[in-house]
């Protein structure tokens, strides 16, 4: 009776062995997932910064092209207007006939109709090369 008891001592601390030989598997387990979640965290976190700082800087170039294409679109217009006030001086106002009022009004609206579509078309290029970056930087 003493030597079953004991038995089944040995056999319930063989078990509790293979039980705790388990945990301890599960436990090492469970700290892999936890290292590679921290890792997987880590480069994450990295890859935001690093598309906040590209979206930065295209944002920049962005202000940047703005103020340059700003400056080209006013410089044409002020040459356009120069010249037209070279002909109002050059003529005087009695001269010019109602023909030639209504010509230059209508190349003055053309001029600037041209002006804005350039100026849309410009911002319709950036928008499609951030949609381009932002797409190629998000699949990356």
């Amino acid at each position: 009776m003493i030597r079953i008891a004991e038995e089944l001592v040995e056999e319930m601390i063989q078990k509790i062995n293979q039980i705790m030989d388990s945990l301890d598997g599960t436990i090492a387990q469970i700290g892999n997932m936890n290292d590679s979640i921290n890792k997987m965290s880590q480069n994450f976190s990295e890859e935001i910064v690093s598309l906040t700082e590209n979206v930065r800087l295209i944002v920049e170039v962005l202000k940047q092209f703005r103020v340059q294409s700003t400056k080209s679109v006013q410089e044409l217009s002020d040459d356009f207007n120069a010249k037209i006030n070279e002909l109002y001086e050059e003529k005087s106002i009695e001269a010019i006939l109602d023909e030639e009022k209504k010509a230059i009004e209508t190349i003055k609206k053309a001029s600037k109709s041209v002006a804005d579509n350039l100026y849309y078309a410009q911002l319709l290029t950036i928008i499609q090369s951030i949609r381009e970056e932002t797409n190629r930087l998000l699949k990356q």
